[in-house]
């Protein structure tokens, strides 16, 4: 079961989904890996995680509420048996103002932030109480907005504008139609949005990449490149290079077999979610 709900309106500047998924994790299925993000990830869940911040790091457990922040490595996430999970996505200048996550600021244990919130959501997670669970989240990041909340300045509207046009604005032509300097809009960029724009545009248009690529590995990859604005397709395997660890070609013939695979299972009227690289 996987769906996704709009955030309570006053919190879609700062947040741009919540999902909820449950799976059980088979013998085989409970390795996942998670493909750089370009938002930061609210999570609480019921269920054994261990998660590893590389593909080659040695896992440790993870709380049942935690933050997880940007990361520029593919991550590996193991969990066993029932997993129920609800996960915020956060947009990073929310981040930055509901809980003071900047850039490099890995993952962090929500217990320390909100001992009440962080054992009540994923209790009701485990009574399979959904709609409770969201509720509670939501009134609680209401009353951090409340708070903690505060008008975007330039370094958010340049970054909305990232999100717009998947990556492709430029500093230059942004700090002229907002009216200040490139300097400064770079400096008031990190300040508020707790990473720098280049970063931020780099994982937008990667994720937006492998998305495409995930739900449609037979998409042209000169095409993709055009489309999302890389130089060229060798642009685009230098950044599958660096923040996926393999080139588009060779995701593009995973998320074949994984569909193939769905096909199959589907036909004998089974279905499992299977360890994908990214999760679209």
């Amino acid at each position: 079961m996987y769906r996704e709900v709009l955030p309570s309106p006053p919190l879609r500047a700062l947040v741009r989904r919540y999902w909820l998924l449950e799976e059980h994790h088979a013998p085989g299925e409970e390795d996942h890996h998670f493909m750089p993000e370009r938002t930061v990830r609210l999570l609480f869940f019921s269920g054994e995680s261990w998660l590893a911040p590389t593909r080659t790091a040695t896992p440790e457990r993870l709380s049942g509420a935690h933050l997880s922040g940007l990361t520029l490595t593919p991550r590996r996430l193991l969990s066993y048996g029932l997993t129920r999970a609800l996960g915020i996505e956060l947009y990073p200048w929310g981040a930055a103002q509901l809980f003071g996550w900047r850039m490099g600021l890995d993952t962090l244990d929500l217990t320390a932030v909100s001992a009440p919130v962080a054992r009540a959501v994923p209790a009701l997670l485990r009574a399979g109480a959904w709609n409770e669970a969201r509720e509670v989240v939501d009134d609680w990041l209401l009353e951090r907005l409340r708070a903690n909340g505060r008008e975007p300045g330039v370094g958010v509207l340049a970054a909305t504008q990232l999100y717009d046009t998947l990556g492709s604005a430029r500093i230059g032509p942004l700090a002229e139609a907002l009216n200040v300097s490139p300097r400064a809009l770079e400096r008031a960029f990190s300040q508020e949005v707790g990473v720098n724009a280049k970063t931020l545009a780099r994982l937008i248009r990667f994720e937006e990449a492998h998305n495409r690529l995930h739900l449609n590995p037979d998409e042209s990859l000169a095409g993709l490149a055009y489309d999302l604005g890389f130089a060229d397709q060798a642009h685009l395997t230098r950044e599958f290079r660096a923040l996926a660890h393999m080139t588009p070609r060779t995701f593009r013939e995973y998320a074949r077999q994984m569909a193939h695979r769905h096909d199959a299972l589907q036909d004998t009227g089974l279905y499992a979610r299977s360890a994908a690289p990214a999760r679209p």
